[in-house]
């Protein structure tokens, strides 16, 4: 009976053991996320979206731009994810074209330069007048 009697005491102190190391762990106030502590939430309102030049070239329409980060955060797609500046442009005939560009990274107040080419239907007039563009973020 004494072997069955420590046997159980055993136990016992490997599952109190056992129990306490899993209660301190789950109760730790340490965050276990892979964020980084400087890491904020994209905000829209942190970038200045300019045209700065739309050139027409055969069917489609070459558009210069700049994003400026107005902020103190850099931007990074690791941190914030990618965001996108979106351009919409409508023909004369009232048909929609689209084309958007990924942002990957602009540091803290620099001004980031590009340029995308907006595809239309041979044939068709872009209106420059519906131009518009847009910064999204990707979900």
């Amino acid at each position: 009976m004494k072997k069955l009697s420590f046997f159980k005491s055993t136990i016992s102190f490997v599952l109190l053991l056992s129990m306490s190391i899993l209660l301190v762990n789950c109760s730790s106030n340490r965050d276990d996320d892979n964020t980084s502590p400087n890491s904020t939430a994209f905000n829209v309102d942190d970038f200045a979206l300019t045209i700065t030049s739309k050139k027409f070239a055969g069917d489609w329409l070459e558009i210069n731009f700049a994003v400026k980060n107005t902020s103190k955060i850099s931007y990074s797609k690791y941190e914030q994810g990618n965001f996108t500046v979106k351009f919409t442009a409508k023909t004369t005939d009232g048909e929609v074209f689209q084309r958007a560009t990924y942002v990957e990274y602009v540091e803290a107040g620099v001004t980031y330069t590009d340029d995308v080419h907006l595809n239309y239907t041979a044939g068709k007039t872009l209106d420059l007048n519906t131009l518009t563009a847009v910064i999204v973020q990707d979900k």
